[in-house]
């Protein structure tokens, strides 16, 4: 075998995303779709690296992925941190590149990991697990239903809904009316 031979490469940079997901406590259909790897290949890695492990406890969620925006509207609290967490898509550019997201690339993936990352590292108390970040962006990046736009009374970023009838302002204006 020669030093330089990659073919590997590609497999394990596979293994390190799917490692990475488990440790965000991603779903194992949200790993498959992000990696292309098994669901059996999913387990085994999880069984033989995070089960058991008490200095890094990770959960394994169980049913289907979050797919409800409405998630994000439950009070003030929700909408200001999902406006953040959209605000940094949008800075990193995936807002706007749907078809990237049917079959994401692994680079992609490490990209979207970081970005969460360093969203908790700013909002330690986040109500937006993972999961969430990740329906996010998959709603985000389509440009047709949910928007990223400008409050017209503060100019602040927040998520809008195009199909109300009247947009309204974002959640620190409606909790804290101007004088």
């Amino acid at each position: 075998m020669r030093i330089t031979d990659s073919r590997y490469d590609r497999d394990r940079q596979r293994l390190n995303v799917a490692y990475r997901l488990i440790g965000h406590e991603a779903r194992t259909q949200t790993i498959r779709q992000a990696t292309g790897l098994s669901g059996d290949r999913i387990r085994k890695l999880y069984r033989d690296y995070f089960k058991g492990q008490p200095a890094r406890p990770v959960r394994r969620r169980r049913g289907k992925s979050p797919r409800q925006m409405s998630f994000f509207w439950r009070s003030p609290v929700h909408e200001v941190q999902a406006a953040a967490l959209a605000a940094m898509l949008q800075h990193c550019r995936f807002i706007g590149r749907p078809r990237a997201l049917y079959r994401p690339n692994l680079d992609e993936v490490n990209r979207f990991c970081d970005l969460y990352e360093t969203f908790r590292a700013l909002c330690p108390a986040t109500v937006i697990s993972f999961e969430h970040a990740w329906h996010l962006l998959h709603v985000l990046a389509r440009l047709d239903e949910f928007v990223l736009a400008r409050c017209p009374d503060c100019h602040g970023t927040w998520i809008r809904d195009t199909l109300d009838l009247l947009p309204d302002n974002c959640a620190a204006c409606r909790t804290d009316p101007p004088d």
